[in-house]
């Protein structure tokens, strides 16, 4: 088929896609004609030599999709293209130099979001997108305002050290990541020429959390859960029993429960190591799964069937209760020290094997770790699941935990409480 013609709509419309595009020019128009793309999709397109001798490039510019803009209008902006390469101009050239313009007056807030839709959220776990949204619109508020292209060493530099003041290396350190990487996408899409954060300096150390929760501890947090009687402190309870981790616990599903088996069963994709694990369950968390009200398939879901959020401030508020129950005996009694749910993870893992001589390798299955015991050749060889004596060593921990709270097994469910958050 001739790639020149009388361009008419019908004409147009009747052009069958191939297996690679084409484009038909029109001979009246020089330059001008329609492209073709396997999808079917058609666009009208302006071509031209960018400079008078016979060496010049050629250059091609889209004009609009023909579903979007009709025929004469195409045709009359084509003849507009055509005069300003007449007088020496370079509309492809232009073109590029007003998208980069227009990317270059974008915002820091801007570009964040479009990080943050684009990449971020289509690429990462929910909980992991959630802590990129949350570090980059708020440790970097003071230059949302700021022209994307603009910002500078000094003001990443600026935000950073605001964070490590605050006493937050780790945070400091975390957020330098994140931004990191969010110049990188920018580069990468041609939104900045330079990473400014590249020659910024981390504010130190990561100082790792070695917090292990003494027996006490636990009994005095199991306690105060049970009586909250709601959703935290059910998965407060179930975190301690199980060794879990955080993520997998809170979007616990039905589907993923089998009671008759007392077995959780996590898929691979729901796992940070992506290996699918068996949690063998104990009695008391089978009673504490039974007994939650059910308002979607979530197990622990908020009464709008959402995730559980809030945590950090459902969390303050069982410290209250834990210390308000210290000073019913003690009144001069102290706050617990600083914890967090990941500690009760530590715990678990410490108590079971320095207190009740649950082997290492039994613990890493338990906990679906694949490092030590099973890293490296060991892992790829060594297959057993060990079952029985995971079901040993969580009905141990569990008669560890109970002892501590001062709780006989099977003690009695608290009435559930339902929350918004």
């Amino acid at each position: 088929m001739t790639n020149v013609a009388k361009l008419t709509i019908g004409r147009i419309g009747a052009l069958e896609p191939e297996a690679k595009d084409y484009i038909l020019y029109e001979d009246a128009t020089p330059g001008f004609g329609v492209r073709i793309y396997p999808t079917g999709q058609r666009r009208y397109v302006f071509r031209y030599r960018a400079g008078n001798s016979r060496g010049a490039p050629t250059r091609m510019v889209t004009i609009a999709d023909a579903r979007k803009v009709g025929l004469e209008d195409a045709r009359r902006i084509a003849r507009e293209l055509a005069g300003k390469v007449a007088r020496g101009d370079d509309p492809s050239k232009a073109k590029k130099q007003a998208e980069a313009e227009r990317a270059r007056a974008k915002t820091f807030g801007e570009v964040r979001d479009e990080f943050l839709t684009k990449h971020v959220d289509a690429r990462l776990r929910t909980r992991s997108a959630a802590e990129y949204r949350r570090v980059l619109e708020k440790e970097f508020r003071a230059i949302e305002s700021k022209a994307f292209a603009e910002i500078t060493r000094a003001d990443i530099s600026g935000a950073l050290q605001a964070i490590a003041g605050r006493g937050k290396v780790r945070s400091s350190n975390l957020a330098r990541a994140y931004v990191r990487k969010l110049f990188s996408w920018a580069q990468a899409s041609g939104l900045c020429e330079t990473n400014p954060v590249a020659d910024t300096a981390r504010a130190g150390p990561d100082a790792r959390r070695e917090r292990v929760l003494s027996r006490e501890e636990l009994g005095d947090i199991y306690r105060a859960a049970v009586a909250s009687g709601d959703t935290f402190g059910a998965l407060v309870r179930f975190l301690m029993l199980t060794g879990q981790r955080r993520g997998e616990v809170f979007e616990m599903t039905d589907a993923e429960i089998d009671e008759d088996g007392r077995m959780w069963n996590l898929p691979g994709a729901r796992t940070k190591n992506k290996r699918a694990h068996e949690v063998p369950l104990c009695e008391t968390c089978l009673r504490i799964i039974t007994a939650r009200p059910r308002y979607s398939r979530l197990v622990f879901s908020t009464r709008h069937g959402t995730v559980f959020g809030y945590a950090d401030k459902a969390k303050k508020n069982l410290d209250k209760s834990i210390l308000a129950a210290r000073r019913e005996t003690n009144p001069k009694a102290k706050p617990l020290p600083h914890w967090t749910l990941h500690d009760l993870r530590r715990s678990f893992v410490t108590h079971a094997h320095g207190e009740l001589g649950v082997p290492l390798p039994v613990l890493e299955r338990a906990i679906n770790h694949v490092s030590g015991s099973f890293g490296g050749v060991v892992g790829i060889y060594n297959r057993a699941p060990l079952l029985k004596e995971r079901v040993a060593a969580f009905a141990e921990w569990e008669a560890y935990v109970l002892s501590a709270a001062g709780f006989e097994r099977g003690h009695p469910e608290p009435s559930a409480k339902g929350e918004t958050a």
